[in-house]
This record gives C-alpha cells, structure tokens and sequence, in this order.
C-alpha cells in the first residue's frame, strides 16, 4: 500500500513539474538594464473571460429643462469609490450625476451661473479626492467642482504656462496626469513631442512619466505619437506608441520604469476605410497629411484599463474584416503574465468602454446612453 501510495505522489509531481515547464514556455523573464521584462509568446496561460451582468442602461434625465432632458453627447464618465456614477456631456456642458442604484440626482454647473463658474466645451474630467477637476476646450479652462455640484475654482489654461491636456486622468486622489503635445525645432529638425506627465495645482508639467519625441520628416505619421495609459495605486501602465512592438511601460510616479510586459506581435496593416478615417482626422486636427499611398501599420494596442482585481485589460488591433468588425476583444494579464484573449460580448466594436470602481461602463455607439455592468 505503502508503494502504491508513493508512486502516485511520484507522478502527480511529475505531471506538476511538466505541467509547470510548459507553462514557462509561454512566457519568461529577463532582467535588462535593471528592469524585468515579461516576454510573453501570445500562447494562452489560462483562461479569463468577463461574467458581466447589466445592472441598468441610463438614457439620461427628463425631469430637467428641456436643454439638458437626455444626454447631447458623452465624452466621458467616471465612478467614485462609492460607485455613484459622474458623466461628463460636452453638447449640454455639463457633469449629470447618478446614484449606484442608476437614480439620477443632479446636474452641474448651472446654466444661470457666472461665467467664471459655466462649461462651453469640457472634453475631460478627472478627481481629486471629493472634487471633479474638468478641462473645458472651447474656454481652454480648468474648472473644479465638489462631488455634489459645489463650486470650487476655475483657471484659465494660458499657452506656455499651463497645459493643455490629452487624456486627462487621476489615480482619485492627488496624482493628476494628461499627455502634453509640442512642438519643437532642435538643431533644424522640427519635432513633434508627447509628454506623459504629472500636473502640479497649477496644471503645469510637474514631472514627466513618459516622452515620445518623432520627427516631423516625410515618414512622420500622427498616430504614432500618441499613445493610451492607465493609472492606479500610484502606478502608470503606458501603451507602446509604436507599430513594430507589444509592450506595456509600468512605470511610477517618478518616471521610473518598474517592469516592462512584451508579447510577440506581428504587424497589421491599416485597411483602406481605416486609412481615410485617420487621413480625414489629422485634416481636421491641422497636422501635416500623410503619404496615403504609403504604407502604414496599426499600433498593437488601442487602450489599457486595470479591473478592480488588478488584471490588465489591453485593446489589441486586429485585421479588421466583415465577420470580426463589431467584436471587440481584450488581452489579460496578470502580474505581467499573457492569460488569454477574450472577446466582450457586451461591447459593440464602435463602442466605448471603461472600468471604474467595481464595474464596467459601456458609451453607447451614438454617444447618447450608458449601460452599467457588475461583473466577474
């Protein structure tokens, strides 16, 4: 009995020792320069998909004047810690706030309030502890209010002395970061320059995270300068700007590079419909037209966002074709390790998504509702 019982622990270990080594074989880890880097080959290391569950869809307020009845356009929406729900609505300019349970409460800034107090075009919202920080782009403003509606401050944003910010975000409590855009001319070259950084209070750059610096030459093409992050516990976790890797920068508030996550990637060519799209919005945005007859690649990720246990969510590119463009898939990782891909079964491909607090808000493709998801 004796024998039986330690020759079944002799294979279980076996199997456990076998088991382990192939998974070492879907990623490793090497230190360069001081820094970890997890090279993960794409092949899955277990298995995660999102249970979620929709808790309600907003469709905005009705019992309010009718310039503010339903939402104009959504831009943005954040959670606080006790899940009560802020969406920030540039064609009304204004901040609607709902309870956890999705009962609309309030709405803010007044309409009626002095100048100094009122919104024209917010594009961006952040918190800072029990505040809303919002950027307001027509009035190139910084504006804050309490959580409850209250009036706070407001500063203007003066070229060469405040930026203006892209991608503005806060880790909900003193950390405010945005990516800052120059451009800069240095010995003759003209440069175009993306700066991940931290703001002081008063929204100047305080220290910089990250620097993506691309010269304006005939093969500058916009999307590679731009790039998508996330931020929390004190943590930023930036996306690769370019098109030739899979790397996430986990990097901390002082710029330090903490650990770098890499996956193996091949490249995938931007379709022609893809190609107008981008051409058509550097037009709009005034950057210098592209080579269309050139060819370009997409960028391996499109967003980062980390759930309330701590795994990455990274938006990879894909070659987009009829059967696949309303899917919209998500890498996972967790502690720097590949898990797998997985599609969001309840996000539209033109959709947007956010995670805040302990769920999942999904922006409606017209920009006009919000669904509210618990999940697993």
């Amino acid at each position: 009995m004796k024998i039986i019982f330690k020759f079944t622990v002799l294979i279980l270990s076996l199997l456990i020792m076998m088991n382990c080594s192939k998974l070492k074989e879907k990623y490793k880890i090497e230190e360069i320069n001081g820094i970890k880097h997890y090279k993960n080959t794409g092949e899955p290391t277990g298995k995660y998909r999102p249970q979620a569950k929709l808790l309600f869809e907003l469709k905005g307020p009705e019992n309010v004047p009718d310039s503010m009845k339903g939402f104009g356009n959504i831009v943005d929406v954040i959670a606080d810690t006790n899940d009560n729900i802020y969406i920030l609505d540039d064609k009304h300019a204004t901040i609607k706030k709902y309870n956890k349970s999705g009962e609309y409460e309030r709405y803010f800034p007044e309409q009626s309030g002095t100048e100094i107090e009122r919104l024209k075009g917010p594009s961006q919202f952040a918190f800072i502890y029990d505040s809303l920080l919002i950027y307001d782009s027509v009035n190139r403003k910084y504006i804050q209010f309490m959580k409850n509606g209250s009036f706070v401050n407001s500063s203007w944003s003066i070229m060469g002395t405040s930026v203006k910010p892209a991608m503005l975000k806060s880790d909900g409590r003193t950390i405010v970061s945005a990516f800052s855009f120059s451009r800069e001319n240095h010995n003759g070259k003209d440069y175009s320059i993306n700066k991940l950084c931290l703001l002081n209070e008063k929204y100047k750059v305080d220290q910089v995270i990250r620097e993506i610096k691309l010269e304006m030459g005939s093969d500058f093409f916009f999307p590679d300068i731009i790039s998508n992050y996330a931020i929390k516990d004190g943590l930023f976790y930036i996306a690769e700007n370019l098109s030739d890797f899979y790397r996430i920068f986990v990097t901390d508030a002082r710029g330090k590079t903490k650990y770098i996550i890499e996956k193996n990637y091949t490249k995938i060519l931007y379709n022609e419909y893809e190609i107008s799209q981008i051409s058509q919005f550097v037009k709009n945005s005034g950057f210098p037209p592209f080579d269309s007859t050139k060819t370009y690649y997409k960028k391996a990720i499109n967003t980062i966002e980390i759930d309330k246990n701590d795994r990455i969510w990274a938006q990879p590119s894909l070659d987009r074709t009829i059967a696949n463009q309303d899917s919209f898939y998500i890498d996972i990782f967790v502690d720097g390790i590949f898990i797998n891909r997985t599609v969001l079964d309840f996000v539209k491909g033109n959709e947007t998504y956010k995670i805040g607090g302990n769920r999942i808000y999904v922006i409606g493709e017209d920009k006009k509702s919000l669904r509210v998801y618990d999940y697993e």
